[in-house]
């Protein structure tokens, strides 16, 4: 080997080592403060690695997690930076919804932290998988969990390939779920058109019943939440809509509802499974 390969060869030994020097090592005490970050974590990491997780992790009707997080884990109902402080974090994950004031402070507080993003589609959920278990230093379990959630949501558009699409329409005390939202997402992965971006409406926002009543959905989605059905049946103008006298509402259980995570992908054959019972079974694979 001539002395110049010899010197390039050593060169870029070197510069290798200083790189790996100069990583972040990944971290021990993961502090968590979103219900998306709860669910995911739990899958991909040792359950002694996490020092602090959202109260609504323990919520039945919020969590798919729930009974999964070891009482000696701190829970947080609201973000408290001088208690986040006191546990001292090697990571503290965070969302594009927490609070910006917040996030002014963790920057000041100089803990580091993670911010999963593009929690508003199926394709954004399976990249924050990622993205979180590359800074977690837990790589290879979110890829496996991302291929469990691929596979589920390929073999459910395999079934609804061809499948009549009913307009459906969710419904929340006169909120719905209009273009870019999870929930639009939910519906359409789940064989059905979205009645609140056929309107025009964007992100979660206000229909109104008269609104509603004229978009004649097919079906209405709702949420499992005490009084939820039963508002719909005895509103003056809503319980007149045809898919409310014949019956054609969905009632979903509020964590699939909401979910932002790997279960997303549950939610989508859930909702299916009550559209389309003669393609989609109830139980998943």
């Amino acid at each position: 080997m001539s002395g110049r390969r010899r010197a390039v060869r050593m060169l870029g030994a070197l510069l290798l080592a200083t790189a790996s020097l100069g990583a972040a090592p990944a971290p021990r005490r993961i502090a968590s403060l979103n219900l998306t970050a709860d669910e995911v974590l739990v899958e991909i990491l040792p359950t002694d690695s996490l020092v602090a997780v959202t109260a609504a992790s323990d919520d039945v009707g919020s969590s798919n997690v729930v009974g999964r997080v070891p009482p000696t884990v701190a829970r947080f109902r609201k973000a408290d930076l001088e208690r986040l402080v006191a546990l001292a974090p090697d990571l503290v994950v965070v969302s594009e919804y927490t609070d910006p004031d917040f996030l002014y402070l963790l920057e000041r507080s100089g803990l580091r932290y993670h911010r999963m993003e593009g929690l508003r589609s199926l394709a954004g959920n399976r990249q924050a998988i990622l993205d979180l278990g590359a800074a977690e230093g837990a790589r290879a379990g979110a890829e496996k969990l991302v291929a469990r959630y691929d596979a589920l949501l390929a073999e459910l558009a395999e079934r609804l390939r061809g499948v009549t699409r009913p307009r459906v329409m969710y419904w929340a005390s006169g909120m719905t779920a209009g273009g870019d939202t999870a929930i639009g997402a939910l519906i359409d992965s789940a064989g059905a058109r979205n009645v609140g971006a056929e309107i025009g409406v964007v992100g979660i926002g206000p229909v109104g019943a008269e609104r509603a009543f004229a978009a004649d959905p097919d079906v209405v989605l709702i949420g499992v939440w005490p009084g939820a059905r039963e508002s719909l049946m005895q509103h003056p103008l809503l319980s007149r809509l045809r898919a409310v006298r014949e019956s054609r509402i969905v009632e979903m259980p509020t964590e699939l509802l909401v979910a932002l995570s790997q279960h997303a992908a549950d939610a989508c054959w859930y909702l299916a499974s009550a559209l389309h019972p003669d393609r989609v079974p109830r139980s998943r694979p």
